[in-house]
């Protein structure tokens, strides 16, 4: 042990230790009795040396023990000395922290080597609208084209709101993307095609310079978000208000006159149409008339009614006369011919009245009109002048009864 160098117990030292640790002896008498003196004044320089040759080599192999680490943050090179041999312990020497967004290659727990190169990419928060749809997005890109690549999203066509070349601050990013959109806009019949950047349908009107009327009706909300292949239909509303004068049916009214014979008739009151003027409400929808609604109506004319008076009073019996007739049972012809009625017809319309007249015969005894509507006598008085004529021949199966 270095303590015990030099240590003089009861005896003198031994020259040649002391010459090994560069002591001479002292000149003169040596004071035997004294062996903390020699230790004192001749091993303090050795042990002093000892001491800084130990520390300065204990420092040197320390210093040796080190290494240099070159980490990458953001695109940024620095570098640390350390004697940490593992990546975390790099981190924690050069005073970084990784947070949950960062990037860090390679991981925390790799062992540290000559060839080991640290990178760290900080997250930063982008608040991106695509379209009018806002969502946050974290990315370790350090530009807004590189954040799109990381994210995936194709712009290619599309309208941003900052370069893509800008850089993205670690505080975070706002960033709009409007897409471009294939749309249709179908207005009075017509097509019209486009491709636009607009985010809402009430912005691609504008840009397409299409007017929208209050009355007009569009088939998606103009707060709509513009999609691709859009079809918007706008359906023009057109409205007008007519007035028609439209007339008004008279009534006739047939009143009994008892001082008229049966059979006639007269106008004592002519007819008058009436007049109303109706108010429409008309409708267009894209040129086509869509709804008629009745607003109002006034009659500005009434209707007078035609009044017909016809006779009640019976005529008077005339009895006429014919020679060689008049004898004859006509009632019994006529009760054989047509039961007696005077508006008789036969089933196939051919024979009329009580001796079933032909149109033909009656007119050829000079009768007028259709026998069915002449008196009983009248008829009898024909048949009478018929039968002065031919006989019992017009009647073949009833002529018996006269």
């Amino acid at each position: 042990m270095i303590a015990g160098i030099g240590e003089v117990h009861g005896g003198a030292p031994d020259p040649a230790q002391l010459a090994r640790l560069h002591c001479p002896p002292v000149p003169g008498k040596l004071d035997l009795r004294s062996p903390v003196r020699i230790r004192s004044f001749a091993l303090r320089p050795v042990l002093l040396g000892l001491f800084v040759i130990a520390l300065i080599g204990g420092n040197t192999s320390y210093a040796m023990s080190a290494r240099t680490v070159s980490i990458t943050v953001d695109g940024k090179e620095q570098r640390v000395t350390t004697h940490a041999d593992t990546v975390g312990g790099v981190l924690a020497s050069a005073k970084l922290s990784i947070g949950g967004h960062d990037l860090l290659a390679p991981a925390t727990n790799t062992k540290m080597s000559d060839d080991v190169r640290v990178v760290v990419r900080r997250g930063r928060e982008m608040a991106l609208t695509v379209d009018g749809v806002e969502r946050s997005v974290w990315v370790t890109a350090l530009s807004v084209d590189e954040a799109l690549e990381q994210i995936g999203l194709r712009v290619d066509g599309s309208k941003l709101s900052a370069d893509r070349s800008r850089e993205i601050p670690l505080k975070g990013f706002s960033l709009e993307v409007r897409t471009l959109k294939s749309v249709s806009v179908l207005d009075r019949g017509k097509v019209r095609k486009a491709n636009t950047h607009a985010v809402v349908v009430s912005d691609l009107l504008r840009e397409l310079k299409i007017g929208i009327r209050a009355k007009d009706k569009l088939s998606v909300a103009p707060t709509a978000l513009v999609t691709n292949s859009m079809v918007i239909r706008i359906a023009r509303v057109d409205g007008w208000t007519v007035t028609d004068s439209d007339p008004i049916a008279f009534v006739t009214e047939r009143r009994a006159n008892a001082s008229m014979f049966k059979g006639t008739e007269k106008v004592v009151q002519p007819g008058a149409v009436g007049v109303v003027h109706r108010k429409y409400a008309l409708t267009y929808v894209n040129g086509k008339l869509t709804s008629r609604k009745l607003v109002s109506q006034k009659t500005t004319t009434a209707p007078v009614n035609k009044v017909i008076a016809y006779g009640t009073k019976a005529r008077p019996v005339v009895r006429r006369s014919v020679s060689g007739a008049d004898g004859l049972n006509w009632a019994a012809l006529a009760r054989c011919e047509s039961g007696g009625n005077p508006r008789a017809v036969s089933s196939g319309g051919t024979y009329r009245g009580l001796y079933q007249f032909s149109l033909s015969t009656w007119r050829g005894v000079g009768g007028t009109g259709d026998p069915i509507d002449a008196s009983a006598s009248e008829q009898t008085y024909r048949a009478k002048l018929l039968y002065k004529r031919a006989g019992r021949s017009p009647w073949p199966h009833c002529g018996r009864y006269l």
